[in-house]
């Protein structure tokens, strides 16, 4: 069984029984997740999470101020999830195939991003935030591992009836 680490982003929360279900119908396990309020504490392990894009963006960019003007400074909640696959493709391919392209704007037809955002980085740069895009979905084994090592306890909560709920949706 392959293990991969996936997220909703705030913009995606509402969203996220949509996600569930679609997660669910392209052969994906969400094995543990949880509904989380972002607070101080959250905002620390989204900065650990982004140490390295936050490094390679830069100070010009400042990736920091926006993700507290994305994650924090508002009513903002994320779903860490822990997601299983036993298929024959590689669980970071087919993933990231199934949330689409970064910029929401190029994301393909029918992927998660393309489903749920409509945003641009030019809206984005206007309000100095990041792009929504609904998801994150880690980009090599090693992140994954890194993440839901980050994440370990968000992700150890199961709550069996919502999904089953969600599930027979």
């Amino acid at each position: 069984m392959q293990e991969t680490y996936m997220m909703i982003k705030p913009d995606g929360f509402e969203h996220r029984e949509a996600i569930y279900k679609f997660l669910k119908e392209k052969g994906l396990i969400v094995k543990n997740y949880k509904e989380v309020k972002t607070n101080m504490e959250v905002m620390k392990l989204l900065l650990s999470h982004y140490e390295t894009v936050i490094d390679e963006k830069g100070k010009d960019f400042d990736f920091v101020g926006r993700l507290f003007n994305s994650f924090y400074f508002g009513d903002f909640n994320i779903v860490p999830m822990h997601i299983q696959y036993d298929g024959e493709e590689d669980i970071i391919e087919y993933t990231r195939r199934l949330v689409g392209k970064t910029n929401p704007q190029a994301a393909a037809e029918g992927t998660i991003r393309h489903m749920f955002s409509n945003d641009n980085y030019d809206l984005a740069g206007i309000d100095h935030r990041l792009v929504n895009n609904v998801i994150h979905a880690s980009d090599s084994n090693e992140s994954a591992k890194k993440e839901l090592g980050i994440w370990k306890d968000y992700i150890d909560y199961f709550d069996t009836e919502f999904i089953e709920k969600v599930i027979m949706l």
